[in-house]
């Protein structure tokens, strides 16, 4: 077809249909859903519908804007429907779950792409639903890897998979070494910050991967740029794009929407004065833990919010405030709107890459106290890569990431984040971070206004996939 009647073609096409398919687990679901409802908006001026394909417990938590294709027939041992939830001492459980997953989902999602049949549709599903790219291929439709984590994280896990040293297994778990295989950049990490689990599982994932016509990522390009490409040029397959096409964004609160208590508190404080404190909704503290967590923050001296979601712990809903500063617990939190407040001056986070990128785009330094799978890939991001960010622990102790932090590094890392009142050197390194969260604050606005490099690859991820259908309908030139 010649190239006029391509151009023409196109702008008469329906548009592109897209359907997303987010991991049953909470920090998963919230991105790729934010997404679905921009993609319904037909933002960064490209036309697209979307729709969810989900399971009825995360189709409530869906963007009323974004039809939902429920599969009813979900079922996992235990009855657990959020994958974060699971006991973590059954080893058994998450090969159960992912099996329940792909059972319930592989067969709604084949569905839902055919009642699509004459359109054109497109596959966009999270990195860990190593399925979905054959479901995609089966109904003849492009597919979309979209990752959850960050650039960083993924490129990192990549290098240790591919170029770890042989003799790594040697190293001392205390043992700093370089990241391996041409790394961006020059960053150490330890045995005990690497997820070994989900090394194990890369290659069934990277294989996944390689079916996909296009890989994306919730971050922007003056963020993780230089990491996207060195991804690229690690995937296997066919050649194909890797789009920075984030920080994606929550539906907006309505005006006439009853404002937050949490909100209406932080109105009441100096700017830049409150240390916001949140540990996500499924990491769980012992009372040890909670007892010097609470002791330090009171010790620090500075007002401090501190959120418990109800999914941490079961926590009983509370709420209440003091001189010191304010609990809630046992239900949400608006935690963009929270960071994004004028008296939030600094935020204490367990290093999930959503609360970073809330962080970052809010221009809100970081105290990184991670726990489990990347997030200590992503501390070592935020705090030597990024330079916004003091780490809580303050050395390796024995017993590693079980051990309780006590209360006095508590209060010394929110001194470090804050500022203590009376060193010289540590009021010019919270000036320096501040500074630096603000520039990647203002970055990661830019990337998803218009024109911005977010809407660019999103654009063009769109016009590729669009395109790829084309290629299939049209005649040989």
């Amino acid at each position: 077809m010649p190239h006029t009647q391509q151009q023409r073609a196109r702008a008469t096409a329906p548009p592109l249909h897209l359907v997303f398919v987010p991991f049953l687990a909470r920090s998963h679901f919230a991105p790729l859903a934010a997404k679905a409802a921009a993609a319904s908006r037909g933002e960064h001026g490209v036309s697209t519908t979307a729709a969810i394909v989900t399971t009825a417990h995360f189709a409530a938590l869906a963007p009323p804007s974004v039809p939902v294709h429920v599969a009813d027939d979900f079922r996992c041992l235990g009855g657990h429907e959020d994958f974060s939830l699971l006991p973590e001492d059954s080893s058994s459980s998450a090969p159960a779950f992912f099996a329940a997953a792909e059972a319930a989902l592989a067969p709604a999602l084949a569905a839902a792409l055919r009642a699509h049949a004459d359109d054109p549709a497109a596959v966009v599903s999270d990195a860990v639903l190593y399925w979905a790219p054959r479901v995609a291929r089966e109904c003849g439709v492009p597919h979309v890897t979209f990752h959850t984590i960050g650039a960083f994280a993924a490129a990192a896990m990549v290098a240790l998979h591919l170029h770890r040293p042989s003799e790594a297994a040697s190293f001392p778990d205390g043992d700093p070494f370089v990241v391996p295989g041409g790394f961006p950049r020059h960053v150490k990490l330890s045995l005990a910050q690497v997820n070994e689990e989900a090394l194990a599982h890369l290659p069934i994932f990277r294989a996944a991967e390689a079916e996909s016509s296009a890989v994306a990522f919730n971050s922007f390009s003056a963020l993780e740029a230089d990491f996207a490409a060195y991804y690229q040029t690690h995937l296997t397959g066919q050649p194909k794009n890797v789009f920075l096409v984030g920080p994606t964004r929550a539906a907006a609160v309505s005006p006439e929407a009853k404002r937050d208590p949490i909100l209406r508190w932080l109105d009441g404080r100096p700017a830049g004065s409150v240390v916001y404190v949140c540990f996500g909704s499924t990491c769980v503290f012992g009372e040890g833990q909670l007892r010097e967590l609470a002791a330090g923050l009171r010790a620090s001296g500075r007002p401090f919010l501190w959120v418990i979601p109800a999914a941490g712990g079961g926590a009983a809903r509370e709420e209440r405030a003091s001189s010191h500063g304010m609990v809630v617990a046992g239900r949400w939190a608006p935690q963009a709107e929270i960071l994004a407040h004028s008296a939030v001056g600094g935020f204490v986070t367990h290093c999930g890459w959503n609360s970073a990128m809330e962080a970052v785009c809010a221009g809100v330094p970081l105290a990184t106290w991670p726990l489990r799978a990347e997030q200590f890939v992503n501390e070592a991001f935020l705090v030597e890569v990024l330079r916004v960010g003091v780490r809580v622990r303050e050395e390796e102790a024995e017993d590693g990431v079980e051990a309780v932090v006590p209360a006095g590094a508590v209060a010394r890392a929110v001194g470090r984040l804050m500022g203590d009142g009376g060193h010289v050197e540590v009021a010019v390194a919270v000036a320096a971070r501040r500074a630096r969260a603000r520039e990647l604050g203002a970055a990661a606005r830019a990337a998803v206004a218009v024109g911005g490099s977010s809407c660019a690859d999103w654009a063009r991820m769109v016009e590729q996939l669009k395109a790829l259908h084309g290629s299939k309908s049209d005649p040989p030139m």
